[in-house]
């Protein structure tokens, strides 16, 4: 079970809002602009797999995945293979989220739990394809199909760095990550009475996993 302190201190306290605001401000706004385009872009998934790979190549660029390792250079393929492998269980996702009636924004927390189970089992089974292809000897892959899935699962995957793989979350489990994720959310809003992904003013970091991957990068262990 994950133990770490994302939006709660060591002494059990909320982070106060200003202060994730006052993060995000600081945050850059690639990162904000990059989201702000896959949340965009990903609302619907074609069957094709261009939309997947328009949006992966921006998150994968955007996060510097495309100087060295598995996707340097030209990726075209490399994503098509991974959309091969996964296209039917995205588009299935993503045909769940927008028939939901849900919020898109806030699905993470919205839909029940049943349901919420059975897209983090088919999110983690993706996450499995997604690690040859991504592979590096010091991530294991997992850097890179999380960030991947985040790029066309903006509404609930987190990108997951090296750091927080290994020394803050300390799974191996993408599924596991999403689950403390939206515990950690739905305690700080229920303490606070707000909602996280109301807090970026400029309104581009708009889902859940957007805002909480921002408060998560700040949260790393240093060293």
């Amino acid at each position: 079970m994950i133990s770490c302190n994302i939006l709660f201190d060591e002494n059990d306290l909320a982070m106060a809002p200003d202060k994730i605001r006052l993060l995000i401000s600081k945050f850059g706004k690639s990162y904000a602009n990059a989201t702000r385009d896959i949340i965009r872009d990903s609302i619907v998934l074609d069957s094709r797999g261009e939309v997947f790979c328009r949006c992966a190549t921006r998150i994968l660029s955007n996060f510097g995945m495309t100087r060295s390792g598995p996707f340097k250079g030209e990726i075209q393929d490399k994503l098509l293979a991974c959309w091969h492998q996964n296209g039917p269980d995205l588009l299935k996702i993503n045909q769940t989220v927008l028939n939901s009636g849900l919020s898109r924004d806030r699905i993470l927390l919205e839909i029940d739990y049943v349901k919420r189970e059975k897209l983090i089992s088919s999110i983690w089974r993706m996450t499995k394809n997604l690690i040859p292809i991504s592979w590096t000897d010091l991530s294991f892959g997992l850097v890179g199909s999380s960030k991947i899935l985040f790029s066309v699962l903006p509404e609930l995957v987190l990108p997951v760095d090296n750091v927080q793989w290994k020394k803050m979350f300390k799974t191996f489990d993408l599924g596991d990550v999403i689950r403390f994720m939206a515990q950690d959310i739905h305690r700080w809003e229920a303490n606070t009475n707000l909602h996280l992904n109301s807090l970026d003013p400029t309104g581009r970091l708009s889902t859940l996993p957007a805002v909480y991957n921002v408060v998560a990068m700040a949260a790393r262990p240093i060293g």
